[in-house]
């Protein structure tokens, strides 16, 4: 354990508008985070985009992530000005491989342009075109591990050559899933059979192809884990090492989500997941929440000896992943 732990090492946090609020600056002044989580609203245009992401690596000073949801389909938070695409169920269903690599590569190449060095990308989760899950609507790419695979696989291709970094997810798998954790807890009642032979199988082939992050979801999967929600779940993380064979960093989804739970306890919500076995956690808006995380892991550092040595082990990891960050 060191007197000079940083608890913003273990966030990416988010911010409201196009330019940075007083207080969220004086905020990662004092608590440097690992990463920024760009969302639409912060967006007006590559050139905007460009002299944003500049002030905000000078305001942290050091390498740092830029991460934004730029995925084919509903859930592309940057539009003007970058690449559209069709849905992912067309280029599945017309077989247009070809076209989605050129999509992929003209992102890649304009989020290289303008700063981003994190795409939150490939969605991995296994569900047919017809179900009705909202938050996957219009952005899975089938419930065949094979074709779902093949997407991902060109996704990660062309940004790798460009030297941004992608990211999996929804670890365990939301195909299976009731409910939309943006809103409230996802719940899932598969077999774990059935999540080691049929939704992992995207996790295990793009894993394989050195994705260099997997995020986890707001889930709670009676297979897996019946007691914990895979955001703060031993098992899950295991299996994610285990099972898959993952060893880069895990990140969590959005601990202001509702299916995180309640927001005056994220706090404590901050602890369990780094706990479990995540090394980053996403906390996308809300300077005060942002703090109370901060707070809370900067504490249980200095009081907490197992804490200690988890979050050490963890700035270790997390310190060897961001010298793959070339700018």
């Amino acid at each position: 354990m060191t007197s000079d732990f940083n608890p913003g090492g273990f966030t990416i946090l988010g911010f409201e508008g196009t330019v940075p609020g007083r207080e969220f600056i004086s905020l990662v002044e004092k608590f440097p985070p690992a990463g920024f989580l760009l969302l639409g609203d912060n967006y007006e245009s590559p050139e905007q985009l460009a002299r944003l992401i500049d002030r905000l690596k000078k305001i942290v000073g050091g390498t740092v992530l830029i991460a934004v949801d730029q995925e084919p389909g509903r859930v592309c938070r940057f539009k003007n000005g970058f690449p559209a695409s069709y849905h992912p169920s067309r280029y599945v269903e017309g077989k247009l491989e070809d076209e989605f690599r050129s999509w992929c590569a003209e992102t890649a190449s304009l989020l290289a342009e303008t700063g981003v060095n994190l795409n939150l990308a490939p969605v991995l989760d296994l569900a047919a075109f017809s179900y009705h899950n909202p938050v996957l609507t219009d952005r899975v790419f089938g419930d065949d591990p094979v074709t779902v695979s093949t997407f991902a696989r060109i996704l990660v291709e062309e940004h790798k050559k460009r030297g941004v970094l992608t990211c999996g997810k929804h670890f365990p798998g939301l195909g299976s899933a009731s409910f939309d954790p943006h809103e409230k807890l996802s719940l899932s009642f598969e077999s774990f059979n059935r999540f080691e032979n049929h939704h992992w199988k995207p996790f295990f082939s793009t894993a394989k192809q050195n994705v260099e992050l997997i995020m986890t979801t707001h889930l709670l999967a009676e297979g897996i884990d019946p007691v914990n929600v895979a955001t703060y779940s031993t098992k899950t993380i295991k299996y994610l090492r285990e099972k898959i064979g993952f060893s880069g960093p895990i990140i969590s989804d959005d601990l202001i989500m509702g299916g995180a739970g309640a927001e005056d306890q994220i706090g404590g919500a901050s602890r369990k997941s780094i706990l479990s076995g995540h090394n980053l956690l996403i906390i996308s808006r809300g300077t005060e929440q942002q703090a109370r995380v901060l707070d809370s892991l900067k504490n249980n550092y200095a009081r907490d000896r197992f804490f200690g040595k988890i979050a050490d082990q963890n700035e270790e990891i997390i310190g060897r992943f961001k010298d793959r960050i070339l700018f």
